[in-house]
């Protein structure tokens, strides 16, 4: 597909949805759309503006923090911010901390000197692209930072068993995969349930690419969203590997609200639009395995097996996952995957010319 081409599906195929797969704060909307968007980018001269979004959806509750998080393949794109006033009169545009990372993946991080409502407006600058390249923003999002954690409700009495079962997926510990330590001691918790997600990042091509994206998961979660760790529990990559996030006994930062006695379990890639990615079978496959040890180990019951969209305003963990979950919660439950509905409305098929009726006969009316 030519970036121009690409460029076209972003703006035809990126209808309003809810916020996105973020668990720290609140997306911000464009029209009720979320950030999200692919652009094909040129060299344009320094300064060049890139791309420049419309003033943001006035946030819903107030922020100081701006993050954002996407795939930068030139390292020479500056992302900017900048704010209204009261008046309604923009300020100048200021460069938001940005980290790269060697495989371009990025995030970016502006903190403004006080807490409002305000709209606020996104723009990528030419600082030196070399190349023409497609630019990824997965998500930007909005944020008190240092606000401490949302209430949550108390864990049910009784819920939950601690047990370690024999795992038939492939593991990847957090010592194989390079894992920093938590900067905090961890919060205990006893699972009761688990939720699955989607990262909304890079699906990795191969093991190497995916140990850099749990890498650069945990510093985005990390460094920027001032986390102790990674969020997640376990994260899988399409060739089926479950690398090892927090440990299981640790309460997790993955669904805001609803962290307390829950595991979170996250796909690599993006499974919503414009990205669409399409799930490896290979993953669906380790998604299952693990859901049945952990809901073996813990006693969780197939009704306490949900998705993020489960739990909150968010598109996570995208259409494409989403509609796969009720067989996969079917198969973790060891029950037979529930059938499709029958599609109806559709004209009905006319038998081609020559054979008889009982051709209608086979037919599914």
């Amino acid at each position: 597909m030519t970036m121009g081409l690409l460029s076209l599906v972003w703006v035809c195929a990126l209808a309003a949805a809810p916020a996105s797969a973020n668990d720290a704060g609140e997306s911000v909307r464009f029209r009720g759309r979320s950030a999200m968007r692919v652009e094909a980018v040129r060299p344009s001269g320094a300064g060049g503006v890139l791309f420049d979004t419309e003033d943001s959806d006035p946030p819903a509750a107030p922020y100081d923090t701006v993050l954002l998080h996407g795939l930068m393949p030139d390292p020479g794109v500056r992302i900017e911010l900048a704010v209204p006033t009261l008046g309604g009169v923009w300020h100048r545009w200021a460069p938001a901390e940005v980290k790269r990372f060697p495989n371009g993946r990025f995030w970016a991080r502006y903190k403004f000197n006080g807490v409002s409502r305000r709209t606020l407006r996104l723009r990528a600058v030419d600082a030196g692209i070399r190349t023409a390249h497609l630019l990824a923003l997965y998500d930007a999002e909005l944020f008190v930072a240092g606000a401490g954690p949302e209430p949550e409700p108390a864990a049910r009495a009784g819920e939950g068993r601690a047990a370690v079962s024999a795992a038939s997926y492939r593991l990847v510990t957090r010592e194989d995969w390079g894992a920093r330590p938590a900067t905090e001691k961890y919060e205990d918790h006893l699972p009761a349930r688990f939720t699955m997600h989607h990262t909304a990042g890079t699906k990795p091509r191969t093991y190497d690419e995916a140990v850099q994206e749990m890498r650069f998961i945990q510093d985005y979660h990390i460094n920027g969203r001032g986390w102790i760790d990674i969020g997640y529990h376990f994260v899988i990559s399409p060739a089926g590997h479950a690398f090892q996030g927090r440990p299981e006994g640790a309460k997790g930062a993955h669904a805001l609200g609803h962290n307390t006695g829950n595991l979170g379990v996250s796909f690599m890639g993006n499974y919503h639009a414009p990205i669409a990615d399409e799930p490896a079978q290979e993953s669906l496959d380790a998604f299952v395995s693990l859901g049945r040890r952990l809901s073996s180990d813990y006693a969780i019951p197939p009704e306490r097996l949900e998705t993020h969209r489960d739990l909150g305003s968010t598109d996570c963990p995208g259409d494409i996952l989403y509609a796969k979950f009720p067989e996969l919660k079917a198969l973790i439950a060891g029950q037979a995957p529930p059938t499709k509905a029958p599609e109806f409305g559709a004209l009905p098929v006319l038998p081609p010319s020559g054979f008889s009726a009982t051709y209608l006969d086979r037919l599914p009316w």
